[in-house]
């Protein structure tokens, strides 16, 4: 059963050497998102990102990043990340629901954005099962992201 739990001094390693894809260990930007290292950094200094390790029981298998971000004007799940080790087994839609309903209880919002290349057809399709729709704009990133965004009063987690 997939969890998010804190990250600590205890797990902070093991969440840092999580990767999206083999051949991205060990880099600050993997090909599809920015490293869990990156975004540990990232959220320490700018102090208003939840950082959360994705567990299923006790083993480490992702790092999630959400918070309001001043850039899309809105609360967003700014990273959301399966070890290559652990995709397919549908730890992702698991994890995204249970950031969704974390992100509603913590910050009462309505709406949640998030971001990805284009060319992600998998996160695409994922988030689109989840209820996610494409809000036509675009950010410009290292490159260009669609914003796609989650009305929570028009959708029910399934």
């Amino acid at each position: 059963m997939i969890k998010l739990k804190e990250i600590t001094k205890e797990n902070w390693f093991e969440i840092i050497q999580l990767s999206s894809a083999e051949d991205q260990k060990n880099k600050i930007f993997e090909r599809d998102i920015a490293s869990n290292c990156l975004s540990l950094t990232q959220a320490s200094i700018e102090g208003t990102w939840t950082v959360k390790a994705i567990f299923d029981e006790e083993t480490p298998v992702g790092f999630t990043m959400y918070g309001f971000s001043e850039e899309l004007s809105g609360y967003e799940i700014c990273r959301i990340m399966i070890d290559y080790r652990h995709q397919g087994k549908g730890f992702g839609k698991q994890a995204i629901k249970l950031v969704i309903e974390s992100m509603i209880v913590k910050f009462d919002c309505d709406e949640i954005l998030l971001t990805f290349h284009p060319e992600n057809e998998k996160a695409k399709k994922l988030y689109e099962s989840i209820g996610f729709k494409d809000t036509g704009k675009v950010i410009t990133q290292f490159v260009d992201e669609l914003i796609y965004s989650y009305k929570v009063n028009e959708n029910t987690l399934k």
